[in-house]
């Protein structure tokens, strides 16, 4: 049985997860190994302990004697958390499987060694993982106090790729809904009348209320850079409408509460 993953896949085109499954593939056939089954989790953090869907097909592999080998790329292909790797020890060593190869060595589980060098192993891909997740997260804060855009996902609405620079077309729409929701047109029309014309989202879908709700309470839309929720400053990008409307539309003007569109009628304070 063969195990393939990669944490991010950001072209979407699966490569690195059938380079993984041809090198398995070749060391099984170089083993004698017959391949039973493969199992592949694609653009999935085994960090995160986000769900692996078929990390845990591999499992119930194991534990229904469908397998009594795993072929990994690289142990730290199954496993970035010490807390998975004993659940994987245990569930193999129930099953009576001890044959786990990868393409820089074998591991025995059912040897005291061999599961010492796991263990090892899986210590070191969780440091690792977190070292990686701390400079990336002070490489998010260190963007967001200099105003400037971070990478990832699907551009902005209003804005052209580099996120910076206004698409116009896009900016005159957002302002033209902000005018209108200030005005005390609900979103719900607004939304209404954007489906109606045929305008699109960035990912070419139909707009829905509570994206666009997002869109028009999005500090970024009047030139300001948030950050884990709050608002750190300006941003280096030029904004589509003033602070001053954004706040209109964010605050109600006697109690301060956020403000939602009602499926009627001109906004209301939410409850």
């Amino acid at each position: 049985m063969i195990y393939a993953r990669i944490s991010q896949d950001r072209a979407r085109d699966g490569l690195g997860v059938k380079r993984q499954l041809a090198d398995c593939r070749a060391e099984a056939a170089r083993r004698g190994w017959p391949v039973v089954a493969e199992f592949v989790d694609d653009d999935v953090s085994a960090y995160s302990g986000k769900a692996r869907p078929n990390y845990r097909r591999t499992l119930d592999a194991i534990r229904n004697g469908e397998a009594d080998g795993v072929i990994v790329w690289h142990l730290d292909r199954l496993h970035r958390r010490p807390i998975e790797l004993e659940e994987f020890v245990t569930v193999c060593t129930q099953a009576g499987v001890s044959d786990v190869a990868t393409l820089h060595g074998e591991v025995n589980l059912n040897n005291g060694d061999g599961l010492l060098i796991a263990r090892l192993m899986a210590a070191v891909a969780a440091n690792e993982s977190d070292a990686k997740s701390r400079r990336s997260k002070r490489k998010m804060l260190e963007l967001a106090q200099a105003g400037k855009p971070s990478g990832g996902g699907p551009r902005p609405y209003g804005f052209r790729p580099d996120r910076v620079t206004l698409d116009e077309i896009e900016a005159n729409v957002i302002r033209d809904l902000a005018a209108r929701l200030l005005a005390g047109e609900s979103l719900t029309s607004l939304t209404k009348g954007l489906q109606d014309n045929e305008v699109r989202t960035v990912m070419g879908k139909d707009w829905r209320t509570p994206t666009l709700r997002n869109l028009l309470l999005s500090p970024r839309i009047a030139g300001l850079r948030e950050h884990q929720g709050q608002v750190i400053g300006k941003a280096v990008w030029p904004p589509i409408i003033s602070e001053e409307n954004h706040a209109r539309g964010q605050l109600s003007t006697e109690t301060g509460a956020p403000w939602i569109g009602t499926q009627g009628g001109p906004m209301r304070e939410a409850a």
